[in-house]
């Protein structure tokens, strides 16, 4: 239990992290729609890409790990405790949803899209309708992402005003 304000510490950090997606995936993907089919268009689809990829990995992982951990380690939490810590087991229900749409659609898409590009990153030619398809898809799932994490965040800050936490 000594260990327990040093990993909700770490906890909230990568939450933080995972939420520091939030203005950057905005911010990027406006500036992208505006300068679509410009030069450097798919360089700054690339960059995009790069820049959820690693707040994702750092951020999901982390509070993936350190959420696991305090699940384990606090004497009344546990998994899916439907009886109990409602807000719990819906931060962790919606934990599964993110990790299923990260895992099975953001990730292989992103690849494809990778791939693509750093095969074609210096030829100034506009993107096939397949890439602009898979970004646009990529885009809409980021975003569904970024309001669960969001709801999760919110769920953890709020969950002592909730009756029966």
């Amino acid at each position: 239990m000594e260990f327990y304000p040093v990993l909700l510490v770490f906890h909230i950090v990568f939450a933080v992290i995972w939420l520091a997606d939030v203005p950057v995936h905005f911010f990027l993907s406006g500036f992208i729609a505006k300068n679509k089919n410009k030069a450097g268009y798919k360089k700054m689809i690339y960059a995009w890409l790069k820049m959820i990829n690693l707040t994702g990995i750092i951020g999901m992982s982390g509070v993936l790990v350190t959420g696991i951990i305090l699940t384990i380690i606090i004497p009344f939490y546990s998994f899916f405790q439907f009886n109990g810590n409602h807000w719990l087991t819906t931060k962790q229900i919606i934990a599964l949803i993110i990790i299923f749409i990260v895992g099975f659609n953001i990730i292989p898409i992103g690849r494809k899209i990778r791939i693509a590009i750093e095969n074609d990153l210096e030829n100034n030619s506009a993107m096939s309708e397949e890439l602009e398809k898979n970004a646009g898809k990529i885009s809409n799932l980021a975003k569904v992402v970024t309001v669960l994490v969001f709801i999760n965040f919110l769920l953890a800050v709020t969950h002592r005003f909730l009756p029966g936490s």
